[in-house]
């Protein structure tokens, strides 16, 4: 089935969850505020996958990144080298 007939609800947002060791999860929530509050509970709790064969418990320091896309904010930043 084609991504966009399988995302109904157009509010859905795609959680990536990077660890340490290349991979990369990844899960839908309903909204913006869900993806804030996964997000802070993944960064302060860590991750747990499962695809119901493999259940994993990722701490937090193995936590490298997580990141959405199409999150509207109030306080946009700038991104920048040195």
């Amino acid at each position: 089935m084609a991504e966009s007939t399988m995302n109904i609800n157009t509010n859905q947002r795609k959680i990536q969850v990077y660890v340490n060791d290349g991979r990369v999860f990844e899960y839908m929530v309903g909204s913006p505020e869900k993806v804030r509050e996964h997000s802070a509970a993944i960064i302060s709790k860590g991750y747990r996958h499962n695809d119901g064969n493999v259940f994993e418990h990722h701490p937090p320091h193995k936590i490298d990144k997580v990141k959405s896309d199409n999150i509207p904010t109030l306080y946009p930043d700038a991104t920048r080298g040195t």
